[in-house]
């Protein structure tokens, strides 16, 4: 895909909407579009992955294993979605989820070690991409903890 297309894609996106042209430039420079047919695994639980997913058509699920149950889908992403954050928190650093594509999927994909190392070369572009990360994961440690009281609720009386 041309450069002028990403920009433009990446331009029309919330997320980097706010940002200014030297730190959307910079993320434009370690970004690449990938894309994968129906059923594809992205990325496995407990792997070592380098890139953090902006998802631009189809959908992603994210499945878990659970002892018992086999593979479970605890989330499912849409268009302008982010997944693997864990490839960019360093204390992390392996997957938390198996992400699989449900239909032909395309996205953004961000190169993690070049994006860290932007965000220390630059303080104030780390804060914002970290920003946005912790919202995004607060917001799927909120919809786990849902989840969690769905499976271990018991009966209402």
């Amino acid at each position: 895909m041309p450069r002028e297309t990403l920009t433009d894609i990446l331009s029309q996106n919330p997320w980097f909407q706010p940002l200014e042209p030297a730190h959307f430039e910079k993320l434009l420079a370690i970004a690449a579009i990938n894309s994968w047919e129906d059923g594809q695994t992205i990325f496995a639980e407990g792997a070592i992955d380098d890139h953090l997913y902006l998802i631009l058509e189809g959908r992603v699920a994210l499945d878990k294993s659970i002892p018992g149950q086999g593979r479970v889908t605890i989330l499912t992403l849409g268009p302008s979605e982010i997944f693997g954050w864990s490839a960019v928190v360093p204390v992390v650093g392996t997957r938390t989820a198996t992400a699989r594509t449900v239909g032909p999927t395309r996205v953004v994909a961000f190169d993690s070690a070049a994006l860290r190392q932007a965000c220390d070369d630059d303080h104030d572009l780390g804060y914002l991409v970290f920003r946005r990360l912790t919202n995004i994961i607060a917001g799927r440690l909120s919809a786990t903890r849902l989840q969690l009281l769905d499976m271990y609720a018991g009966p209402r009386k």
